[in-house]
């Protein structure tokens, strides 16, 4: 009996009476509003913070091949790509990180690329597919998916899980309503922080009696303690998970903030100087790639962007010391005459450039590396039991009747 009061006085919060009440209501409604995306988010999160993981082993046959000797050529696979694809074009290549990695190439509709063929006037691109995936060894067509559409396939299913996490599959309207309902959630985080609060937060122990679960005070009990014990558990990644996604997905609300503070270098828009038609690319992908890799002999390149309307190849590199493991900095090549046109580098970037730099890699937990990526999962997946049980907890209050017990 002594143990049970003294567990009850370590629990008392901070807030009481009226402030208490307020916050109550407004923790409440705004989590019973979010609930439905917050459990989209968390759930869908889980599965795609080990996406290029799970990618190579749900779909095997489609993103591992069998190390060569020597790679094909990037452009010698860009114009067996294009010959396949009839009505398309080659837009960004994903190069392989590890020797027995698949090449990634999107493809977009040719209509989009100045000096190509289009189709006739009133028809539009039958593009099906806006992905390929090449063995860079053969260059062997391994399959093809569209990552835009719904589709429940197993090659399509971690497409499907990230356009869901990112825009509910509604486009842009769907990222602005994710990037607002993560302000909300932010703003409701400490709402729950403010309730959970013990009176005696000096004392170590009164945190962790917020750690603890009652097993054997009944279905409601249990409920509001594991919401609470998850909710004060994960609290520093939520909050660096909702913040960075405010980013993500409202880029134009959190950018002139950061202007205010740290100016932000604006992303540049770089076209060749040199007249360029697409027949007489002067410049292949591959020589593109050779002159970052002359001039950053440690660099290692993620994608090479095939820029047809500008006549520039855009390349994101990987340097030391970069935040993100698929490299912070671009260089613009022209595709007609190999000059680099413009360099963005981390190093020389702002302090307002590192500010954005961080806030994918912290969203995914890819900026620490595996300890990150399995930090972030395990928020998603406590994410979701703080929605069930926070569910729980409001429907086991509307039905208990009123007793005036302090929870």
């Amino acid at each position: 009996m002594n143990d049970k009061r003294r567990n009850v006085a370590m629990r008392v919060p901070a807030v009481k009476k009226t402030p208490r009440k307020v916050f109550i209501k407004l923790h409440r409604w705004t989590g019973l509003a979010l609930l439905a995306f917050l459990f989209i988010a968390g759930f869908t999160g889980a599965s795609i913070s080990f996406r290029a993981e799970l990618e190579r082993i749900i779909n095997p046959h489609l993103f591992v091949v069998e190390p060569g000797s020597k790679a094909r050529p990037y452009a010698e696979i860009i114009t067996t790509v294009e010959s396949h694809f009839p009505d398309a074009v080659a837009g960004m290549l994903r190069l392989p990180k590890k020797s027995d990695d698949a090449l990634l190439v999107s493809l977009r509709p040719k209509q989009d690329a100045p000096g190509r063929q289009k189709p006739p006037a009133g028809m539009e691109s039958s593009t099906r597919f806006d992905q390929v995936m090449i063995n860079p060894y053969t260059g062997q067509t391994l399959g093809q998916r569209n990552t835009t559409q719904f589709v429940l396939s197993r090659t399509n299913l971690l497409p499907l899980l990230s356009r869901l996490h990112y825009s509910l599959f509604l486009g842009k309207t769907g990222g602005l309503i994710m990037g607002w309902c993560a302000v909300v959630w932010l703003v409701t985080l400490f709402f729950g922080l403010t309730l959970s609060w013990p009176a005696k937060s000096h004392r170590v122990v009164s945190w962790l009696s917020l750690l603890k679960v009652r097993l054997k005070e009944g279905n409601y009990q249990i409920n509001y303690d594991l919401h609470q014990f998850a909710s004060v558990l994960i609290f520093p990644i939520m909050v660096v998970v909702s913040f960075s996604a405010i980013y993500l997905n409202l880029p134009e609300v959190v950018t002139p903030i950061t202007n205010i503070a740290a100016p932000v270098t604006p992303i540049p828009h770089i076209k060749s100087k040199s007249p360029l038609q697409v027949t007489g690319i002067m410049c292949s992908v591959d020589d593109a790639i050779g002159v970052v890799q002359s001039t950053f002999p440690k660099t290692s390149i993620y994608s090479v962007n095939r820029d047809l309307k500008n006549g520039v190849y855009n390349i994101r590199f990987f340097l030391p010391g970069d935040i993100s493991p698929n490299g912070n900095n671009y260089a613009y090549i022209s595709m007609a005459t190999g000059k680099v046109e413009h360099l963005r580098l981390a190093e020389t970037g702002s302090a307002g450039d590192g500010f954005i730099n961080w806030m994918r890699p912290l969203h995914s937990g890819k900026a620490f590396g595996l300890f990150g990526q399995l930090t972030v999962f395990l928020g998603a997946i406590f994410l979701c039991v703080i929605c069930v049980t926070g569910l729980n907890v409001y429907l086991g209050k509307s039905s208990r009747r009123p007793t005036g017990e302090k929870l």
